[in-house]
């Protein structure tokens, strides 16, 4: 029994969805001068003779197909319908303007100065029960808005009213998410990984706990082969300067995302945007097939956000909901849209698209001849609504489902199990990022190079001294900026993927956070470590097994430090431009205040507090103290001076480290002390970073 069967069908002419209505172009509109001037004018149609009355009601349906109901995607009673969404009274405004909150009260002021708030629905009611739905309009209609505000994703700066009830019963985002998908305008996706690679970690991360790796492997091979992916399963998905697979296999493999975990629900806000005609039929034909499963696990209900599609699409969808201006202009079966149409004075004109013919009536031309006031359009409006009956809203609809419905909420897998397979997707985008890793290491190899070549075997003789310093400076000062320039990309660019991948319930942020920090920083540690190994030779500095470690320790440290401080400054910033206009300015002081220029013994009181917060201080400190502790250096290079006839002295001689230590101050602070303070640091500064990933969401 075809599908259609339990759903009102009031055409005639052979079921074709575009009658041949022998007019003309002008017959898509009212005579000007039968429009009423006002809205007050129009008289109501008489409803009782309205097309839609002539429809099945679902009652009569029951009582006619009872056996086919079990069978039919389309009837909201059907076993493999799972899910119903009913909404009522739905108002969404956005808030007022945060700049003018806060009025004097005794101040009159000027008009359009308080808080303004866009109401973006209007007194919206309808109901969304089983098949492929379409909510069109032009554009600024509210269709985004509406699929938002069902979906539980309006941004926080918008204010709804209103009921909605999933299978009789209010549902919040954590639930939603765990039975429903969203698919976004934009393909965000991970360029660096392939097709397969894609799915096999969403499956990992979404999919219930309890599946085995070959059920997930299943799944994966289920989904490629129902969305047509099979002959680019292996091919990178690409990135904007890096040619991958096309723009409707990157669409089918997001809609392949959401319905791994096989949701009851899913939403997709304008799916065809940014493909030829070819690809977006060919989409809304998977979609269409998602939405007419044949068994009741496949059948999905489908809710497309789109704009003005093709004859073909159109004939697609089974359902329609029509706005303008955040009204409903019309609900129902797109079979009958065209009758209502039609019986408010509105038929389609012969080879015309019904869709645009839709748009064409609510959205006059601004221009022209045909251009038509305010109160004409709006009569043409409450035309096209009284020619309907009337939507009756039933809040409790589907409450009989929900056992089933919360039955199947699919358990996430293990916090720490999330970690690990986000860490194995991490290091394999790494590894897809070779040339990024081995430009560092060289950059890494050549600049200590030139460092130990500059300062090439120092020694231990006077002119040491000032040698001594600065290249224990330059050390930290090197690996302390170019660790925070590697990742100060980090956090905005993955900023938006991450939080789409979190609002689809893929993983917790804590998760996402530590798999990210463990993967950069193990790939970070090689950089530092040669780095060290060739400067602490190449300069000479003390042979002392435990001093070349703790040398080591600290430049890494250092390097981490950085890398915190960019990811902090990162997260809290959110966007790329703010990062790197903040962080040269932090860089710049931890290095003015790093010790160096500024001995502790010489600093100024009022800036001990910029001194405190310097990572290179306590890294250059920690380095000089370890290599000046226990050093014994000669005086063979130092000027004699006489001290009588017979006798002449050494010049101005520093024979021990400890001296110079005393006199710049360095004593103030021990070895472990830099150890502990800069570890301090890095939890510190991650803390935040974690705090900005995890709450900062716009």
């Amino acid at each position: 029994m075809s599908s259609e069967l339990s759903t009102p069908d009031v055409e005639s002419n052979g079921g074709t969805e575009n009658r041949a209505y022998v007019q003309s172009q002008s017959d898509c509109r009212l005579p000007m001068a039968s429009l009423p001037r006002t809205t007050s004018d129009l008289t109501p149609i008489n409803r009782t003779n309205s097309v839609t009355n002539n429809s099945i009601s679902p009652n009569l349906v029951a009582n006619i197909y009872t056996k086919e109901r079990q069978a039919s995607v389309l009837d909201p009673m059907s076993d493999r319908v799972s899910t119903i969404l009913v909404w009522q009274n739905l108002i969404v405004s956005t808030r007022g303007d945060k700049k003018n909150k806060f009025h004097l009260p005794d101040i009159k002021r000027s008009k359009g100065s308080g808080p303004t708030s866009k109401v973006l629905l209007h007194n919206l009611s309808g109901a969304i029960t089983g098949g492929l739905w379409a909510v069109m309009g032009p554009s600024g209609s509210g269709k985004s808005t509406l699929l938002n505000t069902l979906a539980c994703r309006l941004d926080v700066n918008t204010v709804v009213q209103g009921e909605m009830r999933l299978n009789g019963a209010q549902y919040n985002n954590a639930e939603l998410k765990r039975l429903s998908g969203y698919v976004m305008q934009d393909d965000m996706l991970n360029g660096y990984l392939s097709v397969e690679e894609t799915l096999m970690y969403t499956a990992e991360l979404r999919l219930p706990r309890e599946f085995t790796y070959k059920q997930r492997r299943e799944r994966v091979e289920e989904v490629i082969t129902d969305l047509g992916l099979t002959h680019v399963r292996k091919a990178i998905i690409g990135l904007r300067t890096k040619q991958g697979i096309s723009g409707s296999e990157r669409k089918r493999l997001c809609v392949g995302m959401q319905l791994l975990n096989r949701p009851q629900l899913l939403f997709l806000d304008e799916p065809t945007t940014g493909l030829d005609s070819v690809t977006a039929l060919d989409l809304l034909h998977t979609l269409h097939a998602l939405a007419h499963g044949r068994s009741q696990d496949k059948a999905v209900t489908v809710v497309c956000s789109i704009h003005q599609p093709q004859s073909k699409i159109f004939n697609l969808f089974d359902s329609l909901i029509l706005l303008k201006n955040g009204y409903t202009i019309y609900q129902g079966p797109r079979k009958q849209a065209m009758e209502v149409f039609h019986s408010a004075g509105f038929p389609c004109p012969l080879y015309t698209n019904p869709a645009d013919h839709l748009l064409d009536v609510i959205t006059p031309p601004r221009a022209g001849e045909s251009h038509l006031s305010e109160e004409q359009q709006a009569a043409i409006d409450a035309a096209l609504v009284n020619a309907q009956t009337p939507i009756q809203i039933d809040l409790k609809m589907g409450e009989n489902k929900r056992i089933q419905q919360m039955a199947n909420l699919p358990s996430n897998p293990l916090w720490i199990k999330q970690i690990e397979i986000l860490f194995r997707r991490n290091m394999r985008e790494q590894f897809r990022k070779l040339d990024v890793l081995a430009i560092s290491l060289l950059q890494s190899i050549i600049m200590a190079v030139l460092i130990g070549t500059v300062f090439l075997q120092i020694g231990q003789s006077q002119s040491s001294i000032i040698r001594r310093e600065p290249v224990a400076f330059f050390c930290s000062i090197n690996q302390g900026v170019f660790g925070a320039l590697m990742v100060i990309n980090s956090f905005p660019v993955e900023r938006a993927l991450t939080l789409r991948e979190r609002a689809s319930g893929t993983y917790f942020a804590s998760a996402y956070f530590t798999a990210k920090i463990i993967a950069d920083t193990l790939v970070q540690l090689p950089v530092p470590i040669i780095f060290s190994c060739i400067v602490y030779f190449l300069v000479g500095f003390d042979l002392v097994v435990s001093k070349f470690f703790i040398f080591v320790l600290l430049i890494i440290l250092c390097s981490v430090a950085s890398t915190s401080i960019a990811l902090m400054i990162s997260a809290i910033c959110k966007t790329t431009d703010m990062s790197v206009t903040v962080l040269p300015m932090v860089l710049e002081v931890s290095r003015l205040f790093g010790g160096f220029f500024l001995a502790p013994a010489f600093l100024p009181k009022y800036f001990a507090w910029l001194d405190g917060i310097s990572y290179i201080k306590y890294s250059f400190v920690g380095v000089a103290l370890t290599e000046l502790q226990g050093l014994r250096l000669t005086c063979e290079d130092v000027k004699m001076i006489a001290y009588n006839a017979t006798m002449s002295i050494p010049g101005n001689c520093t024979r021990t480290g400890e001296e110079i230590i005393q006199r710049q101050g360095y004593d103030s602070l021990s070895i472990g002390g830099c150890i502990a303070i800069l570890f301090a640091f890095i939890i510190f500064c991650r803390a935040w970073a974690f705090i900005g990933v995890r709450f900062l969401k716009n």
